[in-house]
Parts: structure tokens; C-alpha cells; sequence
């Protein structure tokens, strides 16, 4: 009986272990895992970034079509 609750023991243990490592071991407790969620901040505000910098451009581009169009239509 006394083997038994010894073993009992032992694998709740074993268990609880686990189950900490398991939750110890998210993508920010490494530092690889801290550099991954880096890298993707980084590339995430560069393509916000370009984004901007993308929609600015078109609007340019429109604002120089409106005003060909407009030298067009006064020759």
C-alpha cells in the first residue's frame, strides 16, 4: 500500500513537472523566442511604413494626373 502512494506521488510529481516546464516554456521565456516576436514588431512597423509611405505616393501621382489633365484641357 505504501508503494503504491509512493508511486502516486512520484507521478503526480512527474506531472506537475511537466506541466511547469510546459508553461515555462512560452516564445518569450528563450532568447530566440524574444528576438522572433523582435523581428516580427520590426517587420510589421516597416510594412506599416511602407504602407504610408505607398499611399502618399499614390495620392501624389493623382494630384500630378489632375494637373496634366488640367494643362491638357486649357491648350
Amino acid at each position: 500500500m505504501k508503494k503504491t502512494k509512493w508511486i502516486l506521488s512520484v507521478n503526480k510529481l512527474f506531472l506537475f513537472s511537466i506541466f511547469i516546464l510546459l508553461i515555462a516554456c512560452d516564445r518569450s521565456s528563450s532568447p530566440e523566442g524574444r528576438m522572433t516576436i523582435k523581428l516580427e514588431e520590426l517587420q510589421q512597423q516597416m510594412q506599416d511604413s511602407l504602407a504610408q509611405q505607398n499611399r502618399k505616393i499614390l495620392d501624389s501621382l493623382s494630384a500630378i494626373r489632375q494637373e496634366l489633365n488640367a494643362i491638357k484641357q486649357q491648350k
